[in-house]
């Protein structure tokens, strides 16, 4: 047991250097890999909440498109669909196309396939980062066995696009104030900085990590301005996701034009605001549109910040600075009107990181104080957002002494 432990120590080292960094940079990665193994103080609580989120996932899954399809849908087994959730049928037309009501969701609407792209995702993210941090084999295998069975194997693999994400019964007029169905796609972040720290494990097969990372080329292709997707990108309020995920998904795939690309877009007019409806309402509640909207495009910072590109202090074209987004965004945190519950519990289960990284990447530790006094789950995600803020907090009092 000690020495395939110690081999499965020198593996993570000699991979270490050869990954892409999504999230999390090597420089951080290693330092936060040691302390934890060392057991150093700061990193106990974090690591406490990292290995029972992955004994929770480790026993779950494994979770396909192919598994649960929607009824009445001629669509291909491996195509990736869901409903609209915000999207009923009209009383004034029950044959017509489906009307939007803001903040209530339609039971009825499909949403096998998000729910098992939500569940997949946050399992590869956490057994991924606990196989490297913990240096546990166990997590890695049960990863790598995720992992096939969404992205590689021909009987249960997601085709790699969501052109029928966020489906709205009716003609296209209704369909052009939809949002996209490119924002479902925002786990897939997650998963990749998972298979990121996997690939550090070194735990996994080269021939099925290439696979992966084809099927995000696959994947990038379709979400580019060129792809299919292109006839939706315009006035979608998942514009800025639709950014980070390319951005992602370059990364991943080792794309550095795609990359370079995305993050020039960001200075231009290709990350609308969010769009209106006819009545030149908001399409969805403004605290919840803004959350959403600087949550994306902080992390699109956070991927740019790790590879030389600063946009934290770059105005984008039609949206201003970060710091001024973010600023506004805790006067809209501060004030419980703007947000339903259900909106609430969404940012704050997930969302709350955009506090973080921004404190970071703008060097705002007032940013980060007020990340630690959100009410936050306790998961992987957000431990691991923990030893990074750690990490950065420990590394800015060296400095000032």
């Amino acid at each position: 047991m000690k020495s395939a432990a110690f081999i499965f120590v020198v593996a993570c080292l000699a991979r270490a250097a050869e990954t892409p960094a999504t999230l999390v940079s090597g420089d951080e990665a290693e330092p936060i890999h040691s302390a934890v193994i060392r057991q150093e103080a700061w990193t106990q609580d974090a690591v406490r909440r990292l290995r029972a989120d992955a004994e929770h996932h480790f026993k779950e899954g494994l979770w396909t498109v192919t598994a649960d399809r929607p009824k009445g849908v001629d669509l291909d087994a491996h195509e990736y669909y869901s409903g609209s959730p915000y999207y009923w049928p009209d009383p004034a037309n029950p044959a017509g196309p489906y009307v939007r009501r803001n903040g209530l969701t339609n039971p009825a609407a499909f949403t096998a396939n998000r729910a098992a792209l939500d569940s997949m995702c946050d399992a590869v993210f956490t057994l991924g980062t606990a196989a490297y941090l913990l240096d546990d084999a166990r997590y890695a295998s049960r990863a790598v066995h995720i992992i096939q069975t969404w992205f590689i194997l021909p009987k249960t693999r997601m085709e790699p696009n969501m052109e029928h994400a966020a489906t709205v019964p009716g003609s296209q007029a209704a369909m052009a104030f939809a949002p996209s169905g490119v924002s479902e796609g925002r786990p897939l972040i997650r998963a990749i900085q998972g298979m990121e720290f996997l690939a550090k494990s070194g735990a996994w097969d080269p021939k099925e990590e290439a696979a992966t990372r084809k099927w995000f080329e696959e994947y990038l292709r379709w979400l580019t301005p060129s792809g299919p997707a292109a006839a939706n990108r315009r006035g979608r309020e998942d514009s800025s996701w639709r950014a980070a995920l390319e951005a992602a998904a370059a990364t991943f795939a080792e794309d550095s034009a795609a990359q370079r690309r995305v993050f020039a877009a960001y200075r231009g007019p290709s990350i609308p605001r969010p769009p209106r409806t006819p009545s030149g309402a908001p399409a969805i509640p403004p605290a919840q549109a803004l959350a959403t909207s600087i949550e994306a495009r902080a992390m699109l910072c956070r991927i740019a910040q790790l590879h030389g590109v600063d946009l934290w202090s770059t105005p984008s074209r039609n949206r201003g600075t970060m710091a001024a987004s973010v600023d506004f965004l805790e006067g809209s945190l501060a004030d419980p009107k703007q947000w339903t519950k259900e909106q609430a519990a969404e940012f704050q289960g997930y969302g709350v990181y955009l506090m973080a990284f921004a404190g970071m990447g703008l060097n705002r530790p007032d940013y980060v104080a007020q990340y630690r006094k959100l009410e936050r789950t306790d998961n992987a995600w957000l431990a691991l957002v923990d030893l990074l803020v750690d990490r950065w907090e420990a590394a800015a009092h060296q400095t000032r002494h």
